[in-house]
């Protein structure tokens, strides 16, 4: 698994949704002061094919860094986030996740076809993203890659993160959570994250005009609630 580090003081890991990697971090990172920046590069769906295999990959990342960690997830992400912070409660500070899996059935409503990358990447930018500006070549060229290279994967996890809940994994997390959510998700809506955060005590940020994946978005708001959340 390939890491990025960059500079500072408090330890984070970006970890990346199902089929977007390191890069949709790079201009919420520099943002972010005091911290030394690990950046999972990969997509979940270059890890593995199950939840349980990328959290064990993510955990073992955890555990060679060696130092208490703050765990920053969007989307699958941020439901394997929790998933490591169960499972190694001592070594992870708080976890934030934003437009996490497990609240609810994840909205898709397009028809997968592992012989048209290209037209799959470019449903699901336009999904992801409200500001349609950001649905730059580069977005579609690099999640049509990872359709290509990883159909399979892609499928069994969209099943997996469907069928599994956040509330089991947080009954177990031991350490604060903190959520930041995009006013306009239209794959993890925020009206259904409302009710979990309210029974575990998480507290609940939100952009406006912004979808699924607010530190490619809109990165100058997410970068300061989070260093709001690492200076607290």
């Amino acid at each position: 698994m390939k890491i990025l580090t960059f500079n500072s003081s408090n330890d984070v890991l970006f970890v990346s949704g199902m089929f977007a990697g390191g890069w949709m971090w790079m201009n919420t990172c520099p943002q972010i002061a005091n911290a030394v920046h690990h950046v999972i590069d990969e997509p979940l769906c270059y890890i593995g094919g199950s939840v349980e295999d990328i959290t064990d990959e993510i955990v073992r990342e955890v555990k060679r860094i060696g130092r208490p960690l703050t765990l920053v997830g969007n989307s699958l992400g941020g439901l394997v986030c929790l998933h490591v912070a169960r499972l190694v409660p001592d070594q992870i500070k708080q976890v934030v996740i934003s437009g996490s899996a497990g609240f609810g059935e994840a909205r898709i409503g397009i028809t997968l076809d592992r012989y048209d990358p290209d037209n799959m990447a470019e449903q699901f930018a336009n999904l992801i993203l409200f500001d349609r500006s950001k649905v730059t070549s580069e977005v579609k060229s690099k999640t049509a890659e990872s359709f290509n290279s990883n159909f399979r994967n892609i499928v069994r996890l969209m099943r997996e993160g469907n069928r599994l809940k956040a509330e089991d994994v947080l009954s177990s997390v031991l350490c604060p959570v903190h959520a930041i959510w995009g006013r306009n998700d239209l794959i993890t809506p925020y009206a259904e994250t409302e009710g979990v955060c309210e029974q575990f005590n998480i507290s609940l940020d939100f952009i406006d005009d912004c979808g699924h994946s607010p530190m490619y978005e809109k990165p100058d708001e997410f970068a300061k609630i989070v260093n709001g959340i690492l200076l607290a």
